[in-house]
């Protein structure tokens, strides 16, 4: 295996030149640990009418395992998900099961159809958000009649984070059984959109979804489901820490489509909006933009090399496919955010701050030899982290591309100064992070670090026992004026000391 990325070739080292904007689709996002198995769940529900789902005969089938799948958790903007089907026998879809991927009741979608092959919804039912994960069945309020011969669609619409189980390439081939197919190669299907609409979408990558028909052949039958194994999902962090319930969009909230310029040039607040269908990016070029409770794409503040300010909060941020940092600029604070994509979660010149956010599920294509980072300023000072999950989650790939770290300093283009690292859950990535924190103080870069104090922090020792690949920290000078580094331990109890 190649060797893991080092602190000496940052993706972001050479300067702007580096931050050219890529357009493709929201990224797949690849999480390492491993769900336990669980069996079957019933998940009580409510139907579009409020009564309770209807129970399920014993002679249903569907094309899928009743296994817990190897599947990836992805998340982003909300979405419609499912897959098509045949029915190759005339029977009744009596509901439809998804898997569910975290025990978040933020994963729980918000609804569950049955469409004709064309776009006509047959039925609908409402979900109740509940905690757990695995397998969960809903009911339809009455069966809908399945003719022989006839395609079909099942999907979920995920909730606001779009948290969602998908396994690539799990559509690659075609399932089968005496009831029903599913021909291989465009059986995954998906639209984005914050309302429950046909996913007229083929799955990148022939991705499959996890949601399943629970049909009743007439005159009964059995099953013979088909499963589909890849890569295994990962679990959120642990309580108390930012993650998936306490970050990003607060759960209740709506949110109407923005119809503001992309390129804001006056103070404006952005409430309770949805910018991803609008903007592939909002540049803030003033001072005073406010963003809360909101869906956006990447953030950039760099107008002026620090004459733009933005604060956000209660929000998430999706950036997808870009090779810049999701946030990235001067004067941006930023407070219970969730941010995915991009090739940094958040990149910092100068004046930042960043506090009960989840950082995570950068942006690193196998084609690409990305250097990620959660955190990462080249140069700059007045920055402060506090109580965030700070997590690389790139494996290394095929071209070498992967982690620098979770909180990553370079003296590149500037000294770096003036830092704040306190309560923050560093997390573990044994595959391609070297280190989970870089100091900024290297005999490599022009410039060092002062007055870095880094207090109180969390070390996830992941499966090697180091946070890294070599360990916790490096490139942390204790003697360098006004830094401190106190009360920093594993997760396991034991005290965190820079080499």
């Amino acid at each position: 295996m190649s060797s893991p990325v080092r602190p000496t070739a940052p993706a972001a080292a050479s300067g702007h030149a580096l931050f050219r904007g890529r357009r493709r689709l929201v990224p797949v996002f690849v999480l390492a640990a491993v769900l336990s198995a669980l069996a079957l769940v019933e998940q009580p529900t409510l139907s579009a009418h409020g009564s309770s789902a209807k129970p399920a005969k014993a002679s249903e089938v569907g094309l899928l395992t009743r296994k817990t799948p190897d599947a990836e958790v992805r998340s982003g903007p909300e979405r419609e998900i499912g897959m098509r089907f045949k029915a190759k026998v005339a029977g009744t879809a009596v509901g439809l099961r998804y898997f569910k991927p975290r025990k978040s009741k933020a994963s729980t979608p918000e609804s569950a159809t049955l469409w004709s092959k064309s776009g006509t919804i047959l039925a609908r039912t409402k979900l109740s958000p509940v905690k757990g994960t695995g397998w969960k069945k809903v009911g339809f309020d009455a069966g809908v009649k399945l003719a022989a011969g006839k395609g079909y669609v099942v999907s979920v619409h995920t909730g606001t984070k779009g948290i969602h189980a998908a396994t690539p390439g799990g559509w690659g081939k075609a399932k089968s059984n005496d009831q029903l197919r599913a021909p291989g190669g465009s059986n995954g299907v998906t639209r984005p959109g914050s309302k429950a609409r046909f996913p007229s979408q083929e799955a990148r990558g022939n991705a499959n979804y996890w949601v399943d028909v629970r049909f009743v052949p007439a005159g009964g039958g059995g099953a013979t489901p088909t499963p589909t194994p890849t890569a295994t999902p990962t679990t959120p962090p642990p309580g108390g820490w930012p993650g998936p319930d306490n970050t990003g969009v607060p759960a209740g909230t709506t949110l109407t489509a923005y119809t503001g310029p992309c390129t804001i040039t006056s103070p404006r607040t952005l409430s309770a909006v949805d910018a991803t269908a609008r903007c592939g990016e909002l540049v803030i070029n003033t001072t005073g933009v406010i963003i809360e409770k909101s869906l956006v794409p990447r953030v950039q503040s760099i107008y002026g090399d620090g004459n733009s300010s933005v604060s956000i909060s209660d929000s998430d941020v999706r950036a997808g496919a870009t090779s810049t940092g999701a946030l990235w600029g001067y004067n941006i604070t930023a407070h219970r955010v969730d941010v995915t994509g991009g090739q940094h979660s958040f990149h910092c010149n100068n004046n930042c701050e960043v506090t009960d956010s989840w950082l995570h599920d950068q942006y690193n294509p196998d084609s690409q030899s990305f250097h990620n980072n959660a955190f990462i300023s080249n140069g700059g000072s007045h920055m402060v982290l506090r109580h965030n999950t700070l997590h690389c989650t790139a494996i290394l790939g095929p071209n070498d591309g992967g982690c620098s770290g979770d909180v990553s300093f370079f003296g590149d283009f500037d000294p770096i100064d003036d830092v704040v690292i306190d309560n923050n859950f560093l997390r573990a990535n044994n595959s391609s992070i070297s280190y989970c924190l870089y100091g900024g103080d290297s005999d490599s870069k022009p410039y060092t670090a002062t007055n870095v104090r880094v207090t109180n922090n969390v070390f996830e020792r992941g499966a090697n026992r180091k946070c890294g690949v070599y360990g916790p920290v490096t490139s942390f000078d204790r003697n360098a004026a006004g830094n401190a580094w106190s009360g920093n331990v594993w997760d396991s109890g034991e005290a965190v000391n820079p080499g």
